[in-house]
Parts: C-alpha cells; sequence; structure tokens
C-alpha cells in the first residue's frame, strides 16, 4: 500500500458538524468516536469527537477532532486543503458545497496558467483550493 497523506482538522466543537458538511459535498462513509471511549472524561465532553474519518468513494480521506473540552477551535492560516477530480463537474459541485456560507476568496474561474482554480474558507473556518489540474 503506498504512503498516505491526509488533512487532519482540529476544531473545537463542531467536528461532527462539519463532516456532515464534508459528507454532503464529497459524499463518502464517517466512522465516529468520542470522547465518551475514554475513562475518566468529563460528562460535558462526552459527546464531542475524540477522532472522526470522513472516506469516500474517489479515495478521499478527511479527520477530524474536537478539543476535548470547550476550547476554540486552533487559530491558523498557514494551511489549506487542496482537492481535484479528474472531472471538471465534480469539481464544480466541490466548489459549490464548500464555498456555500463561506467566503470566496479566490472565484472557481479558468486561471492564467489555463485550468479553473478557486480558494475559499468555508462556514467552519477551513481553507479550500479547488482545482480541475494539479
Amino acid at each position: 500500500m503506498p504512503a498516505q497523506l491526509n488533512p487532519y482538522l482540529m476544531l473545537g466543537g463542531t467536528a461532527r458538524a462539519a463532516l456532515e458538511f464534508y459528507r454532503g459535498v464529497f459524499g463518502g462513509e464517517i466512522t465516529m468516536r468520542t470522547y465518551a471511549d475514554v475513562p475518566g472524561t468529563p460528562a460535558n465532553s462526552a459527546d464531542r469527537v475524540m477522532h472522526a474519518t470522513l472516506t469516500t468513494r474517489d479515495g478521499l480521506v478527511l479527520m477530524a477532532a474536537d478539543s476535548p473540552h470547550d476550547d476554540e477551535s486552533p487559530a491558523g492560516d498557514n494551511v489549506a486543503v487542496s482537492v481535484g477530480h479528474p472531472h471538471a463537474d465534480t469539481n464544480q459541485k466541490w466548489w459549490d458545497g464548500l464555498s456555500h456560507g463561506g467566503v470566496v476568496e479566490v472565484p472557481f474561474v479558468k486561471a492564467p496558467w489555463g485550468h479553473r482554480f478557486g480558494m475559499c474558507t468555508d462556514r467552519f473556518g477551513i481553507r479550500w483550493m479547488v482545482s480541475d489540474a494539479d
């Protein structure tokens, strides 16, 4: 099996909602464990996501977790998740889903290098880049 590099989103308390949102965009199946699986977890943290994975038919793997307490999401804007599919219509669907309710930084249009490209920050504060080609 080849090596994999998978994005892991560290979210304050929105991991469950974020992965449901991403499943609506990309499709796929979610597996999830909560902090209730960890002995000694306070009752108010039991429903928070300890680890979750979204795996799609296209081979995308996206992981996420909540902080164990009522902490905010870690701040940082030095990383973006980049996705692209061989079919342009799939990229358009992904773009429409990810940018809906978010902030578009670069519209998903033909870029100077000849392929469509766009950048947005979704409603969970995650930066995305969608491209028709590498």
